[in-house]
Formats: structure tokens, sequence, C-alpha cells
């Protein structure tokens, strides 16, 4: 078990959050050793860090092959957008009502025994959806619960995976971790699902079998991640008793956020992006089959094609952490993200499809990316799991409401309607943006541009 270190200061400040303007807080500590002209790796410097982020590449390569072959199942079963929606409502429900309360047990618990606990029964249900598929059990109810459990599993992990990246390199190079771990969980959303293609192609006797083996590739994907977990020591900083009521407790990140424009409103733009910019993953099997006329594996290849942008945003926000303000990354991203989707909302075409689901990847994971990275700079060490659980509420936890939204409306008013309504409300918001640039900084200076 790690040792804990008590952190000198029991109060969070109620003006000016601790952060600095992107980019002296990015000048902080410049490149050293060999690696300096390797910036965009140095955090591989660590070896908790190198660990903790092979164990979660090969988890979520896992992860992301289930979440390809679960939606296709699904759609095989039901041919309804709807019962997509459904699907990823109850996969991320248990974050939007738990997360608040699983950010502040993860400031106060060792984050990596909860981590390994939570990856065990992700595990398991992996397990479960091989068992199922393999005897020909599977139905919808059982589709419908187990991603219900796989939801609340997720809900205590998040918050804790967010603030344990901070544990595990120094501050100089936090930036650039959390760059790193966003190019690793879209590394997975690039190699899952041609993986998963793989798969289906070898083991499946039609474009809807195969699913089976996917499920326990996924199982067996968690072993590497729990290993990492079970040997690194990370140096998580714990806070003395304050006295807090178990109320004040909880609502500690709730209140900061609030009394701080540059961390709500960073909060706010990851809402919009979320629900008015996600809905064409929800749809995307529909996208395959109902518009363009694919299978199983042309419906992977629209996947990977979305992976590799986002995997190539991340990448880049890696290499220019030190020289970009990353409130113009934010307003950018999000307005290229929207224009993306207006094309993908009237194309027909595979090729055009593809490269615009690639170009939205690149500018959801550098949005994204540097709104986290905002973050995890303007919080107090010992206000971050709480605060961070705001940032998986407005991301995470507003998908299933989004999918949701977005699966009812494809059924009601058809998928590139619904995606075309989405991408419109979202480049509002990116105009908004760049029309007050001051709303995403904490005050008037060198960030504010």
């Amino acid at each position: 078990m790690p040792q804990l270190r008590a952190h000198d200061d029991d109060r969070y400040p109620i003006t000016e959050p601790l952060d600095t303007p992107t980019l002296e807080a990015d000048a902080v500590g410049a490149p050293q050793g060999t690696l300096r002209r390797l910036r965009t790796f140095e955090s591989f410097r660590f070896r908790d860090y190198r660990l903790f982020f092979s164990g979660a590449l090969l988890s979520n390569v896992g992860s992301w092959m289930q979440t390809t072959a679960l939606g296709w199942l699904v759609f095989d079963l039901t041919s309804k957008s709807s019962s997509l929606g459904i699907v990823n409502f109850l996969a991320g429900a248990p974050i939007f009502f738990l997360t608040i309360f699983t950010g502040a047990l993860a400031d106060h618990v060792n984050r990596r025994i909860l981590l390994i606990l939570t990856q065990i029964v992700l595990m398991l249900q992996a397990v479960m959806f091989g068992w199922l598929a393999m005897t020909g059990h599977v139905t919808m109810a059982w589709i419908y619960g187990l991603s219900l459990v796989g939801g609340i599993g997720q809900a205590f992990t998040s918050p804790a995976w967010q603030a344990m990246t901070p544990d595990l390199v120094p501050r100089d190079l936090l930036l650039n971790a959390i760059a790193l771990s966003s190019a690793q969980f879209n590394a997975a959303r690039l190699v899952g699902p041609m993986a998963a293609a793989v798969v289906i192609w070898v083991f499946g006797h039609s474009q809807s079998s195969g699913v089976t083996e996917v499920f326990w590739v996924n199982a067996a994907s968690f072993l590497f991640v729990i290993w990492a977990l079970t040997v690194i020591r990370p140096k998580q900083q714990a806070r003395p008793d304050s006295g807090e009521t178990p109320v004040q407790m909880l609502m500690a990140g709730v209140h900061y956020a609030a009394a701080h424009r540059r961390v709500w409103m960073h909060l706010l733009t990851a809402t919009m992006l979320t629900i008015f910019g996600m809905p064409f993953s929800t749809l995307l099997p529909s996208i395959a089959r109902g518009t363009l006329g694919l299978g199983a594996s042309g419906y992977s290849g629209l996947m990977a094609a979305n992976g590799l942008g986002a995997l190539t945003g991340a990448l880049l926000v890696a290499s220019l952490s030190h020289t970009v303000h990353r409130e113009v990354i934010v307003r950018s991203g999000l307005t290229v993200m929207a224009l993306g989707a207006l094309v993908l909302s009237f194309s027909r075409s595979v090729p055009l499809t593809m490269v615009a689901l690639a170009v939205m990847g690149v500018a959801f994971l550098a949005t994204v990316s540097s709104i986290n990275t905002n973050l995890q700079t303007a919080v107090p060490p010992h206000l971050r799991g709480r605060v961070m659980s705001l940032f998986v509420l407005s991301f995470m936890g507003m998908m299933p409401f989004g999918a949701l939204a977005a699966g009812t409306l494809g059924d009601a008013i058809g998928t590139s309607w619904t995606i075309l309504g989405g991408a419109l409300v979202l480049l509002a918001w990116g105009v908004f943006l760049f029309i007050r640039p001051d709303m995403l900084c904490s005050g008037e200076g060198a960030g504010c541009r």
C-alpha cells in the first residue's frame, strides 16, 4: 500500500483558482535530459506512469473491442436506433447519478486499491457477456442489465482514474501525462474496432457472429491492468481530517467549481460537446448499415477512422503543450467538431464519411484533453478527485442522456437530421466562445485569447 503524504492546506480558496495562464503553467520546468527532443513522451521517464499507461492501453483496446461488438450485436438483434440509445444510457447513467459520491471517495481512499476492485468488476461483466453469447442465451434484457453493471463500475473508476495521473508524475509534466493518457485511450479507439473486426472475421461464420470471442478477449485484457495497478506505488496526497461533515465533503468540489468561472465554463463546454457533438457515436451502427450499407467490418472501419483522428489529436496536444493556449484549442476544436458533424450528416460516401469522422476525432480529443488539463491545473490537490468527478459528470455522465435522445430522435426524424441538429447547436456554442474568449479564462491576461 502506498504511503500517503498529508497536504499542508486543509482549506481551499474561495476567490481565484490555483492556476496560471496556460502558457505560464506550461513553461514551468523545461524538458531535461535525453528526452528534451522528444517532449511528447517525457512522462515515460517514470516507471509507474509507463506501467499505468501500458495497462490502461491494453485494457482499453479490449473495452473498445467489446463496445464495437456490442453495438453491432444490439443493432443486429433489434434494428432500432433507440435500442442503441438505451444501452448507452444504461452504461452511462450511473456515472451521472454516482460520480459526486465516487469523486469524494477517490479523495479519501487509496485510489489504487479502488481501481483494482473496479477492474475486477468490469472483467466479470465481460466474462458474463462472453458466456451468454457462447451459450446462445444473450437477450436484450441481459444486455441492458450488464450494461448497467458496467456503468456502475465506470462510475467508481473514472474519478479515481482521472485523479491518479498527477500522483505518478511531477507537476511540471502533468499536462504532458494527461495528453499521453488521452493518446492512449484514443489509440485504443483506433486499434479496438479494427481488432474486433479481425476477431469477428476470423471466428464468425456470418456478419453477426464472432462476438463471443471479442468478449473473451476483453475479459483477458483486464488481467494486465490489474497487475499494473498491483505493482505501481503512486504518491497519493491525502488531507488530514478537516472536520467536514459528510455533506460538506461531498459538496466541496461543487462549491469550488461554482465559485470560479473558468472551472464551470470548462465543465459547461464539456457538457455541450457531449450532448450535441457525440450523438454520431451512438448512431454509428445505423449510419454504417442504414445509410452506407456496410457490414460489421465496415462499421469497425468507421470507428477506427474516428479513433485514428482522436489519436492524432492527442499526440498533437502532447507535442504543443508548451506553446499553445488551450483556451484557443477548446474554441477551435469545438467549432471544427461541429463542422465535421455537418459534413457527416450529409455524407452518403464511405470515404467522405471516414474523413469526416477522422477530423471529428482530432477536434474532439484536442478539445477534451485541453479542458481536462486546464481543470487539473486549476484545482488544489486535495480537491482534485471531487472536481474531476464533475468533469466526468459533464463528459461521461451526460453521454447517456445524449445517447438516449439521439436514439429516440434517430427513430423519429432520421439519423442524418439528428446529427445535423446537434451540429448546429454545437457550432453556435463555438461561435459564442469566439465572441467571448474571456469566458474560458480566470481573468484578463495572457491566457485570454
